[in-house]
């Protein structure tokens, strides 16, 4: 909460420098140029002191504070006397007209701080107290049962079984008849005739081209393609194409 200072000074330099001694303060400044000035505003601003100079037109500092002394509600404001460095200072009339203090002008801005807030303190806002909640008992009967933690069972990992192998794809048999079998008829040909001394002769030949042709197929082809020798396959084919062409 601002304090407010009634200022009464007759030169513009001391109000000025009052002003800002105070400009970022906790204080409140009201500004007079004579002493008649200060005692009309005194009950309309009802400072919480008054800063007089001594040496005003019309009423002076003395007079001020005689005013504020008889005053019947503000009697009790502190009033401080503003002494010039080259005035005369009288202490019997100051104390006989109730001056609280005086300082000498010009004044450091400090030593007038420190004098103010010694005679007028600002009162400090007392900070709210904080508001405390009823506490409320809880009988053993209300009282809620906390669950039970619960107990996280963890399952041995299984090792997975490791995939059962693909069966074997079974291998059809082969067409192919087997090599004893005679499909040609070859054993018919040769089973009354003796083993003729010089080997197989041209005739002979001929007659095994003249039965694989009776017999040729396909499966047959393919079963002694790669088996026969190469001068029969060659006479097969001889054969083959020329009975074709005369067909």
């Amino acid at each position: 909460m601002k304090r407010t200072i009634l200022l009464a000074d007759d030169s513009p330099t001391i109000r000025r420098l009052v002003r800002q001694t105070f400009a970022e303060g906790s204080y409140e400044i009201v500004e007079v140029s004579n002493g008649e000035a200060a005692i009309k505003r005194l009950d309309e601003v009802r400072p919480s002191i008054v800063l007089a100079d001594i040496y005003m037109p019309g009423k002076n500092g003395y007079e001020v504070c005689s005013h504020v002394r008889n005053h019947p509600t503000l009697r009790d404001i502190p009033v401080v006397l503003l002494v010039g460095a080259f005035d005369a200072f009288d202490e019997e009339v100051a104390r006989q007209s109730g001056a609280t203090a005086n300082i000498t002008k010009p004044f450091e801005p400090g030593a007038l701080i420190e004098l103010v807030k010694s005679l007028a303190p600002v009162e400090e806002e007392p900070e709210p107290e904080p508001v405390q909640m009823p506490v409320q008992m809880i009988d053993e009967e209300d009282r809620v049962a906390e669950p039970e933690p619960e107990i996280e069972l963890k399952l041995e990992e299984k090792t997975p079984a490791p995939a059962p192998e693909p069966a074997p794809v079974p291998v059809p048999p082969s067409s192919a008849p087997p090599a004893s079998e005679d499909l040609l008829g070859l054993e018919t040909i040769f089973k009354d005739e003796p083993e003729a001394a010089g080997g197989i002769t041209e005739e002979d030949i001929d007659r095994i081209a003249d039965r694989v042709i009776q017999r040729l197929s396909a499966q047959v082809i393919e079963s002694i393609a790669w088996d026969i020798v190469p001068d029969i396959t060659e006479k097969i084919v001889r054969e083959e194409l020329k009975r074709i062409d005369e067909s």
